[in-house]
């Protein structure tokens, strides 16, 4: 008998071939040969399992072997990020308005502020100066235009949720490269964050739910347990006492605000881009 992979001689009682070790399967594909497979893929002992429960348990031990070598017990950390952010993308996208009203349940103010002036009728307003009337036009277009882009960053976001969990990645490597450095480089830093992120993802579903049966507040409070998680993790691998964990914590928050304000900056800037371009575009904004 051929091996179907490598065209190798076999006997018609192997279960594996001698030549390349590929199973040898004789039964066609049904579904429940389908279904078998999915569920031994995803059993107990296997890698997606295994990881998923040592990154709650003992995760700074899946970092520190997955860094020196010992790598066939673990699912790579851009898979297991992979997946994690893909069923992050399958939840938030089916509950999209909820997602999107949660978000938005955190500057819930401003947000019924911008709805009323962007909703007002203009033609109530009777006794009021040309110039005043003017002024309400451009604070309801602006109100209009407000909630027109927050809508379309929520939505581009969920588009491309996936895509943005990891174009994060390489941030979170250099702030913690910068807080915790030595003994490890930025590669492998970018693994260490594959996996936090990744794990982190699985609470932050949870606390979705939790959102929308409770209270939103729950979601919000992922990032809490998110950065408690995160420095726990990164002591207990740098093999950290209190005083020195509370030491990178602090130093950690400076890392963190120094790129807040980059980033910020960043933002103001392409915001202001956009804004002149828009202004060009549309010239009556600008004598408005």
């Amino acid at each position: 008998m051929k091996c179907k992979n490598c065209n190798g001689t076999i006997e018609n009682s192997a279960l594996f071939c001698d030549h390349c070790g590929a199973k040898v399967l004789k039964d066609r594909i049904t579904f429940r040969f389908l279904l078998k497979e999915l569920f031994a893929s995803f059993g107990w002992d296997s890698y997606f399992i295994v990881t998923i429960k040592k990154m709650f348990t003992e995760p700074h031990v899946v970092l520190r072997e997955y860094i020196s070598g010992i790598r066939k017990r673990y699912l790579n950390p851009f898979t297991y990020l992979a997946i994690s952010a893909a069923l992050s993308l399958i939840v938030f996208n089916l509950f999209a308005q909820d997602f999107i009203e949660i978000q938005n349940s955190i500057n819930s103010v401003e947000i019924e502020t911008l709805k009323k002036i962007a909703n007002q009728d203009l033609s109530e307003f009777k006794d009021v100066s040309a110039e005043q009337l003017k002024k309400l036009k451009v604070e309801k277009m602006t109100a209009n235009m407000r909630l027109k882009v927050q809508d379309k960053i929520m939505t581009l976001f969920l588009k491309f949720f996936n895509l943005v969990t990891f174009l994060l990645i390489p941030i979170y490597a250099l702030v913690s490269s910068f807080t915790y450095r030595k003994p490890y480089n930025f590669g492998e830093h970018i693994v260490i964050n594959s996996y936090l992120v990744g794990t982190s993802m699985y609470v932050s579903i949870v606390m979705f739910f939790l959102a929308l049966l409770v209270h939103p507040g729950f979601y919000f409070s992922n990032i809490v347990v998110f950065t408690i998680y995160y420095l726990y993790v990164l002591n207990k691998l740098h093999g950290l006492n209190f005083k020195q964990g509370i030491i990178r914590f602090f130093r950690f928050l400076l890392v963190l605000t120094i790129f807040a304000i980059i980033f910020f900056f960043i933002v103001v800037v392409l915001t202001l881009i956009i804004g002149v371009i828009i202004g060009f575009k549309n010239p009556d904004i600008f004598k408005m």
